[in-house]
């Protein structure tokens, strides 16, 4: 295992790290029974939630085994699955033995607050779809001497019907959510005027959402392969009235202010809209045009627009060679 992996878990919080061991113990066990009963779909199903799990914790070479049992798995090969399931057993059993060699030593966050922020204990509301994600949070964010998390949701609609009532500080939000894209709650939350600060927390590549999610309301946006440290210090930022973004995006806002042009539209779908987006995403993953429509509450016919649009901004000529992109940058960008 990479030293610089054993280092990424030992810095993360001690309950988060503890939580992440014990259900990652459980989706192995989950592969094996599968694994034994010919089940390479719920293989392949643990192993893509179990694969964002260890991004978010920056355990690359934990994701990496994971990735490839993942593609194993959907390929139907099951003797490459069990070599896979084996290494990542013992890669797991590395970091086991790395963690219990260590002193449990309590991050503590080095962000400091005004004098007018340090006396409140200020609410966090996560929508977050994935439950290792929310627990880890919930467990952290409560930790803090200044913050308490007092709800969580795991759609829209949830937390459309939970923020108002309880007014949170600050909405933590991830973009893919269950049956929802969360650039839509940004939106909804900005149309109902509920005051709540938003900061995005996603593993989508912020080169091309975070200026989007900014422009529909949020004030933040961060990925999830940042340390724990680093969403703490995202969340202080927000709430002492700042944007917060990594200092790679923020310098390249900085240069689309400067040139007069936006960094994302040196992407072919950079060009697209936030619905356009949508559109192409469902599509890579596979959606039928009724399906897209059912999901986004539109028209079929709406649907085959878009369609239409994305092709002419992307230069593409037919509906195979849509297709073929929207399935290319969905894999890229490990959105299945």
């Amino acid at each position: 295992m990479l030293k610089s992996q054993r280092h990424d878990l030992d810095a993360c919080d001690e309950d988060i790290a503890e939580l992440y061991l014990k259900l990652a113990a459980n989706n192995i066990k989950g592969m094996m029974i599968a694994l034994r009963s010919k089940s390479m779909a719920k293989i392949q199903q643990v192993a893509h939630k179990f694969s964002g799990s260890s991004a978010f914790l920056q355990l690359k070479t934990m994701a990496k085994l994971l990735k490839e049992l993942e593609l194993a798995a959907s390929r139907g090969e099951s003797k490459e699955a069990a070599h896979l399931l084996g290494l990542i057993k013992e890669e797991f059993g590395q970091i086991q033995r790395y963690r219990s060699s260590r002193t449990p030593r309590p991050m503590k966050s080095q962000t400091r607050l005004p004098p007018s922020l340090s006396t409140k204990k200020f609410k966090i509301y996560i929508v977050d779809d994935h439950p290792l994600i929310r627990e880890g949070l919930v467990r952290f964010i409560n930790l803090q001497p200044d913050l308490r998390v007092c709800g969580e949701a795991t759609t829209s609609h949830q937390a459309l019907k939970s923020i108002p009532v309880l007014k949170p500080d600050v909405v933590i939000l991830d973009l893919t959510l269950e049956s929802a894209n969360g650039l839509d709650l940004i939106k909804d939350m900005k149309l109902r005027s509920l005051k709540s600060l938003i900061l995005v927390l996603s593993m989508h590549d912020e080169s091309l959402y975070a200026e989007r999610a900014l422009r529909a309301g949020a004030k933040g946006y961060i990925m999830k392969g940042e340390p724990s440290k680093e969403v703490l210090k995202a969340i202080h930022c927000i709430l002492a009235g700042e944007i917060y973004l990594s200092e790679k995006m923020a310098a390249k806002m900085l240069h689309k202010v400067a040139g007069g042009q936006s960094d994302e539209k040196t992407l072919p779908e950079g060009a697209l809209s936030d619905r356009e987006l949508q559109v192409f995403q469902s599509i890579g993953q596979g959606r039928g045009t009724r399906e897209i429509a059912e999901d986004l509450h539109i028209s079929a016919k709406t649907v085959e627009s878009y369609r239409a649009h994305i092709k002419v901004k992307m230069n593409l000529k037919n509906a195979h060679e849509l297709t073929q992109h929207a399935v290319h940058w969905v894999e890229s960008n490990h959105l299945n």
